[in-house]
């Protein structure tokens, strides 16, 4: 078939043995329409045979969830990675889904990652060459529905409010109604118009593809919510997934919005992690069984943890890292221990890319935010990293760092898990719980760390966050205040060259 037709134009959590029955995905999907488009007319011209009843829906579902998953925290520069797609859920849906995964391949919308080893990985898959520079070109979005999908074990909600995790985040989810909007056609403007975005002048097509993506969900309404008691236990929704810097377009109900984030929040809950562990603080201990196994927990990691505790070198550090975090000064203070130095107006931070196996330099406009990188190696990095940053820090904090490795000992990724987990119960089952109990016609926004209401009522939210999450964790926190419609935007790349010539000078090398 000719090519040129081309031109014309809720990722449900790892369940448990009870739920496996059923499976929930969401009504509404975001597709680009320049595949809808071709996949619909290759579906006309070349009808496939598959084994079973052909449901073009379920290729709109394939593509939608591609997206959605490279849409994501992971993804920071919302490149075309191949990601993973959920058999379990696609055979729920359809028992042949490798005929319909195999036929886009055939029709180069897709590819399958070489880098699947059967047995270690899952499948992976991304746009295919054929079809990325025409999604980069048009990367307009239409809504369709997937109610066709609906099988016996799979079930397929109209709203919001259907999805499972709903009543448990009723306070929250709520809020998500036609109220909530976005200035579409000034988003879409501002997308068109940026040519400079986080040091990057030349290539931001593919994240425009995703930006699209992310103020269409907002704009057509196609609300969703996922909570995975397995993994962070993050509450993630169309707002957690949105790009800060299209917040000035976001209201609701006419009006501005304002936030609240909890400052040096990972640092910040370490703190309570440990105090809690050193006074037996029972409230932790539901969290941890969700991470370790009691066995593992009890029997090793408890006793190892209690030891380096006990140490007064680890007394000594910790008293000055505590103090640091709870002072809201981390990040200042780790700037003498990790020296850095600046280069043509900027920081640079080596960061490690396991998708390609190499080290890569990484520009920070500011020391707040390299030293922000750095604290994410200490906490996130595997124990046996050759990360610079990470032995440096590890030379003036041995027993804080050892400690950390503890935790990472069957996982590395536990240790970010185990992290977030604490947020979440904090911010979202607890502090956010408190604030709709005092004042339930409140609008209440979460992404993660932070809260969010309308100006109305900013002042009262501004009081009750610090208040509860002290009542949650016995530490005075440090918040700061976002107003969502004066957030600073990313300065254009003319504007750049205007204020930092030497910047260019650098970077069109």
């Amino acid at each position: 078939m000719s090519k040129k037709l081309l031109s014309k134009n809720k990722t449900a959590r790892k369940l448990t043995r009870k739920e496996k029955q059923r499976i929930t995905i969401a009504n509404l999907a975001l597709i680009p329409s320049v595949i809808k488009n071709y996949i619909d007319t290759l579906v006309k011209v070349y009808r496939p045979t598959f084994t079973y009843k052909l449901k073009v829906e379920f290729f709109y579902y394939i593509i939608t969830t591609i997206i959605k998953r490279q849409n994501t925290y992971e993804n920071k520069a919302l490149e075309n990675i191949p990601v993973a797609l959920n058999a379990t859920i696609l055979r729920g849906i359809k028992s042949d889904y490798n005929e319909y995964i195999s036929w886009l391949i055939e029709q180069e919308v897709i590819f399958k990652a070489e880098n699947y080893e059967p047995g270690h990985s899952s499948n992976k898959y991304c746009f295919a060459d054929f079809i990325l520079p025409s999604l980069k070109e048009d990367s307009v979005s239409e809504i369709v529905e997937l109610k066709a999908l609906e099988s016996s074990t799979i079930t397929v909600v109209r709203s919001i409010q259907e999805s499972e995790v709903y009543e448990e985040n009723k306070h929250l989810l709520k809020w998500f109604n036609d109220d909530l909007e976005i200035d579409f056609e000034r988003a879409v403007t501002y997308i068109e118009d940026l040519s400079y975005y986080e040091g990057e002048i030349f290539d931001l097509s593919h994240k425009k593809v995703h930006w699209m993506h992310q103020i269409s969900a907002l704009h057509y309404k196609a609300f969703y919510a996922t909570r995975n008691e397995e993994s962070d236990f993050r509450l993630h929704t169309v707002l957690t997934n949105l790009k800060k810097i299209f917040k000035p377009f976001v209201t609701y109900e006419r009006q501005e919005l304002m936030g609240y984030d909890l400052k040096n929040s990972q640092p910040f809950f370490l703190i309570f992690l440990l105090d809690s562990i050193i006074n037996n603080n029972s409230r932790i201990d539901n969290i941890i069984d969700r991470i370790y196994t009691k066995r593992i927990y009890n029997s090793f990691m408890l006793q190892k943890l209690r030891e380096v505790l006990s140490t007064e070198g680890f007394q000594k550090e910790y008293e000055i890292f505590k103090t640091w975090v709870l002072n809201g000064e981390i990040y200042e203070n780790m700037e003498s221990i990790m020296n850095p130095k600046k280069h043509l107006g900027s920081y640079f931070a080596n960061k490690y890319v396991t998708r390609k196996k190499v080290t890569e330099k990484k520009k920070m406009d500011n020391v707040r935010a390299l030293m922000k990188g750095v604290i994410f190696t200490l906490f996130f990095s595997g124990i046996n990293t050759r990360n610079s940053d990470y032995k440096t820090f590890k030379k003036a904090f041995p027993n804080l760092i050892g400690l950390i490795e503890v935790f990472k000992m069957k996982n590395n990724a536990d240790f970010s898990k185990l992290l977030q987990n604490i947020e979440s119960e904090c911010i979202i089952d607890f502090v956010s719980k408190k604030i709709v109990e005092e004042y339930p016609e409140m609008p209440l926004f979460s992404i993660h760390d932070s809260l969010s209401t309308t100006e109305k009522y900013a002042h009262i939210l501004a009081d009750l966050i610090p208040k509860y999450i002290f009542e949650y964790t016995g530490l005075v926190p440090k918040i700061e205040e976002e107003k969502w419609k004066k957030y600073e935007r990313q300065t254009d790349y003319k504007k750049k060259v205007e204020l930092q010539p030497e910047w260019y000078a650098y970077n069109s090398l």
